[in-house]
């Protein structure tokens, strides 16, 4: 049989973390990453790497949950790895403050990330224009060295290639 040929499109965060775990689950396969930017030249590239999840109305929130934290497990393991620095995941902690106080005071991820709590009133009054804040540690990957890590550890894993689509300069494959 012949070995298994997939494409993934895009080589942000989310395209090169999809052929890594591919490469994973489809061992002997084949992958290509096509994408008309890569790294340093993605939005990933510049996007802040904060886990932090956003409600989405139209998915169940027990399996916004579920993502969310098999997301933490897996970047608090990098964390807590040898490659965390080659990796640029590591653990940050800091506040997200509120100008109102939201519908929800503890969000559904309140028990995934690490040290969540309400602020309290002495470190609300640092922040006068706000009224409402959670305090925790979640974890935080540095684009610029992840993408790298990610696009090595794609090709160390599986026979990979990343290909340029074309544009008006006329870039070709990269191997």
């Amino acid at each position: 049989m012949d070995p298994v040929r997939i494409a993934v499109v895009g080589a942000g965060v989310v395209g090169l973390s999809t052929a890594v775990c591919i490469s994973k689950l489809v061992p002997g396969g084949s992958i290509a990453v096509v994408s008309d930017k890569f790294s340093p030249d993605t939005t990933s590239d510049v996007a802040a790497g904060m886990l932090i999840p956003h409600v989405y109305p139209d998915t169940p929130i027990p399996q916004q949950k579920q993502w969310f934290r098999e997301t933490f497990d897996h970047l608090f393991a990098i964390a807590n790895s040898a490659e965390a620095e080659d990796a640029g995941v590591h653990l940050v902690s800091g506040w997200q403050i509120f100008r109102s106080v939201p519908t929800e005071e503890v969000p559904f991820w309140a028990d995934v990330v690490l040290g969540f709590r309400k602020m309290t009133e002495a470190e609300l009054k640092k922040f006068p224009q706000h009224v409402f804040g959670h305090a925790f540690t979640t974890l935080k990957c540095e684009s610029p060295t992840y993408l790298p890590w990610l696009e090595k550890r794609s090709v160390e894993m599986t026979p990979c290639c990343f290909l340029y689509l074309s544009n008006s300069h006329g870039k070709g494959y990269r191997f």
